[in-house]
């Protein structure tokens, strides 16, 4: 009897520290993965997130080896794949095209595409901005425009002619799919800096805001029991230019941080 008593009361035991764990592990800040980050002197996306949370931890996948992925994102909350780079045209069949493309970056490109592989594996909330879009939109066997001024003719609309190429425009977003639905009422403009977009989309993907050239501007998962996954063309972290849409998009990323924090 006194040995039954003794495990009951160790399993009673283990219970309520467990609950006292996940209790106290929902009041931890929320850990976010960003795939590549800016220098400090720049507008960083860490910044954009930390005006939403100040209590945010981030690690920057790209300081990392590759072997460590796995191990760092099962320590993370949800991914941020960032802008930058344009993606080799290899991994969307337009190796051809290498020529019209700006630098490249495989390091980059190779590890991205792991993390959103096992950012996926794990349903973990993916967030991707301008490359991130671009590079969700391929791993899920789409295309990309190499060159939009010569593939479209919209360099105005998407990029500026000044120095550093950024320039502002409207979006439209979806009224029904689009996430953020109070924004999506009206136009909204945004911060823009890009020469590549989405020609074909990939599977499974669904289009939920379009620029004036319908070009698609943001996109999710078509299957609403799939995971958090929202992917925008513009930069909502470029605060200069980023629009009334950068505090609410950061909110919404980081609301479905907190959901996977507390259902993991």
């Amino acid at each position: 009897m006194q040995s039954k008593s003794r495990i009951s009361f160790i399993a009673l035991l283990t219970i309520f520290f467990s609950f006292t764990l996940v209790a106290f592990g929902q009041q931890l800040p929320l850990n976010i993965a960003i795939s590549w980050e800016r220098s400090p002197d720049s507008y960083q996306y860490s910044s954009w997130l930390s005006e939403a949370d100040s209590k945010l931890r981030f690690v920057v996948l790209y300081e990392q080896e590759l072997e460590m992925l796995q191990q760092i994102l099962d320590t993370c909350d949800a991914l941020l794949l960032t802008g930058g780079n344009d993606i080799y045209p290899a991994w969307y069949g337009k190796e051809a095209d290498t020529a019209r493309c700006g630098v490249f970056n495989h390091k980059r490109d190779t590890l991205e595409m792991k993390a959103l592989s096992l950012a996926l594996k794990n349903e973990m909330p993916v967030m991707g901005i301008c490359r991130g879009m671009q590079l969700i939109n391929v791993y899920h066997g789409g295309t990309l425009h190499i060159d939009l001024p010569e593939d479209t003719e919209s360099e105005k609309l998407h990029r500026g002619a000044l120095d550093n190429r950024w320039t502002q425009h409207w979006i439209y977003p979806d009224k029904q799919f689009f996430p953020l639905q109070e924004m999506a009422l009206q136009p909204q403009m945004i911060a823009s800096n890009h020469h590549q977009g989405i020609e074909h989309l990939g599977d499974g993907l669904q289009i939920i805001a379009r620029s004036a050239d319908s070009l698609p501007e943001a996109i999710k998962f078509k299957d609403s029991d799939k995971p958090f996954l929202f992917a925008v063309q513009w930069h909502p972290e470029w605060k200069p230019l980023a629009g009334e849409m950068a505090k609410p998009t950061a909110k919404l990323f980081l609301e479905a941080a907190a959901q996977y924090k507390r259902n993991n």
